[in-house]
């Protein structure tokens, strides 16, 4: 402390309470010239990762990777890094970590870095339009019905699995949520909700991708053993698998026609993902509330209320079932989530070490994400079975 603290009786402001300082919701934002830096450290990532709406740069990690899929070639008419599930989150998030890992982040960037708390609410908000519940309703009664109920058993079987192996309930729910949609984006929409750590995020990934790796091995060998026709191959490939281009690398290896009804059944799984999110929030909400005193409940703590942002994003979600917003203007804003998720991701990555993406979280999550998605499949296995049988779906 100097002499100047002394006599003038003041305290350094890095020594006094946040609450304190604090006098405006505004106050919890750092001032610009304190956060540029990290700002621009996440600009300069998310560039060069993703084509960027409006940035006309040639030199990004996404165009690499698409050259590379030129010449390693299709696997079964997918591109090999779609099927490792290389999007304008996975890119931005994998250069930050290599990069903060390498070179390490400078104190200067992590204020800067500390925006992510407010990209990430904002990003969900704006995917409100892109989910449009109407859609769903061209794929049949019965399709739907089997997709809701793949959406929430799964979601709860990884619940329960996760609470039974004593997996850190903040990990299994973002691994729930992602195996739920099948989509390991869920995983990050879940990130604020849930208070995950970024490294049990990142983790969930890996878990969700390398299950979807094993399982696109896998279920054509159980369609064929199941006599499965095409079009209902594509179905048990859309809600088994999920992940968009896995579900189909898989459906393309039983069968073209295979391949065709993924893309027409996928509609269902992916305009459901905000009810799967949501339905694994509320449950570790309510969890949280009523065992508040149990240090091991770990998910949504210091959650009093149900978060604002999410009622904003419920109100734009029923807009967009409602079909307010028209196809350029969803489009318009799905440009605006990829740069914000673009940001987020780059902030998150740099915010990460190995050791808090594969050492901490240990092999639990991949335990959890294995046990639940096969206990998926063999579900869906008996209700495409009775399906069938009762002539819900076609036999042949």
């Amino acid at each position: 402390m100097t002499s100047q603290t002394l006599t003038t009786g003041t305290i350094p402001q890095d020594s006094v309470g946040y609450d304190q300082t604090r006098r405006s919701i505004f106050s919890a934002l750092y001032s610009f010239r304190e956060a540029l830096p990290g700002l621009l450290a996440m600009l300069m990532i998310s560039i060069f990762s993703n084509n960027l709406p409006g940035v006309p740069n040639p030199l990004t990690l996404q165009n690499l990777l698409h050259w590379l899929d030129g010449v390693i070639g299709p696997i079964h008419h997918q591109p090999f890094f779609q099927i490792l599930n290389s999007n304008f989150v996975w890119n931005p998030l994998f250069l930050g970590v290599l990069i903060g890992n390498i070179f390490g982040v400078p104190n200067c960037w992590k204020r800067g870095l500390s925006y992510i708390h407010m990209l990430m609410p904002l990003g969900i908000i704006m995917l409100a339009p892109h989910f449009m519940v109407y859609r769903s309703f061209k794929i049949g009664l019965a399709p739907i019905l089997i997709c809701v109920g793949a959406l929430f058993v799964t979601a709860t079987l990884t619940l329960l699995i996760s609470r039974m192996v004593r997996l850190d309930d903040r990990h299994g729910s973002v691994i729930a949520g992602g195996l739920a949609t099948g989509d390991p984006h869920a995983s990050v929409i879940l990130m604020p909700l849930i208070k995950a750590k970024g490294g049990q995020v990142v983790n969930s990934f890996f878990c969700l991708i390398l299950f979807g790796l094993v399982a696109l091995t896998l279920l054509p060998l159980f369609g064929k053993w199941m006599d499965l026709p095409q079009t209902t191959f594509g179905l048990f490939s859309a809600l088994g698998i999920g992940n968009g281009h896995q579900a189909l690398t898989a459906a393309y290896n039983y069968g073209y026609e295979a391949g065709r009804y993924t893309y027409w059944y996928d509609i269902g799984r992916h305009v459901l993902m905000p009810a799967g999110f949501i339905y694994v929030f509320i449950v570790m909400f309510l969890r949280q509330r009523k065992n508040s005193d149990n240090p091991k409940v770990m998910a949504t703590r210091g959650i009093e209320k149900f978060p604002p942002w999410l009622m904003v994003f419920l109100f734009f979600w029923v807009l967009a079932c409602l079909h307010v917003f028209r196809e350029p203007a969803r489009e318009v804003i799905f440009n605006l989530v990829i740069w914000d998720f673009s940001l987020a991701a780059s902030a998150l990555g740099l915010s990460l070490s190995f050791k808090d993406i594969f050492v901490k979280p240990g092999l639990k999550g991949f335990l959890v994400t294995f046990i639940a998605g096969f206990l998926r499949i063999g579900l869906l296995m008996l209700a495409l079975w009775i399906c069938i049988k009762t002539g819900l779906l076609p036999a042949a």
